[in-house]
């Protein structure tokens, strides 16, 4: 069973304090009445993913009201994007969206749920850097990133020390596809760098962004289709970039 449906099932057994704690205490408690019993206490893997997955809709909530009152677009917005983007079904959609409701009205700030996802995974920079790529996926939702949700972004990216990467990050949601060097930028790289190095930055890439890796170090299956997603698009990046290095 999944830290979600033991949550569902009516456990209390996850052991996270602070902001994430707070917003994941109040959203079991809304669930757990339906279930009864629990049914056992998180892994040490179980507690990761719950912690992974709430700090991410919370930031979310707080990123939805960075430009003031949150508008029925962008609820709209981000129920698509769970819905399409990330695949959730329906139960994990109504936990998201407990979570992101609760977030967006609590009183702690953007700052301190990204500081305790930072203290949590601070040493895997994939895992930092998958939920920087979910709030732009976000914030590039509706088309274009409101400067103050990228605002917040940063803040994120800083906390994260992820400055170096952002841009790379940043350049999967920028651009139109036809640009060969939107792929470049996706790998770290740029037209006329070796095709070795470039290959060797796509294989790392490629390994630290694999949706197995990902997972194993803490990234809930609920958030496994957005992994995926990245995955392809770092294949595909690099299939292009090599045809036109080659000049085929």
């Amino acid at each position: 069973m999944s830290w979600m449906g033991k949550i569902l099932g009516g456990s209390l057994g996850f052991m996270v304090g602070g902001p994430i704690g707070a917003v994941l205490g109040a959203v079991a408690g809304h669930h757990a009445f339906d279930a009864g019993d629990g049914v056992g206490t998180f892994s040490v893997l179980e507690n990761k993913q719950s912690i992974y997955f709430v700090a991410t809709f919370s930031m979310l909530g707080k990123l939805a009201k960075a430009d003031g009152a949150v508008t029925q677009q962008e609820i709209d917005v981000i129920d698509r994007v769970m819905r399409d983007n990330l695949r959730l079904n329906a139960k994990a959609r109504s936990f998201a969206i407990d979570v992101f409701n609760t977030a967006k009205d609590s009183s702690d700030h953007f700052e301190d749920f990204a500081q305790q996802f930072y203290d949590e995974f601070g040493n895997s920079t994939e895992v930092l850097a998958s939920v920087i790529d979910l709030l732009l996926l976000v914030g590039f939702a509706d088309q274009a990133l409101h400067p103050a949700e990228e605002e917040l972004i940063l803040k994120a990216v800083r906390i994260f020390r992820l400055e170096n990467q952002y841009q790379q990050i940043k350049s999967r949601f920028v651009g139109v596809p036809e640009d060969i060097n939107k792929h470049y930028a996706i790998l770290g790289a740029k037209r006329g760098d070796d095709i070795k190095e470039i290959k060797k930055k796509y294989r790392k890439l490629a390994m630290e962004h694999h949706p197995d890796r990902i997972q194993s170090k803490g990234v809930p299956r609920e958030l496994a289709a957005a992994a995926e997603e990245r995955f392809k698009e770092i294949q595909h990046a690099f299939d292009l970039v090599e045809k036109d290095a080659n000049g085929s």
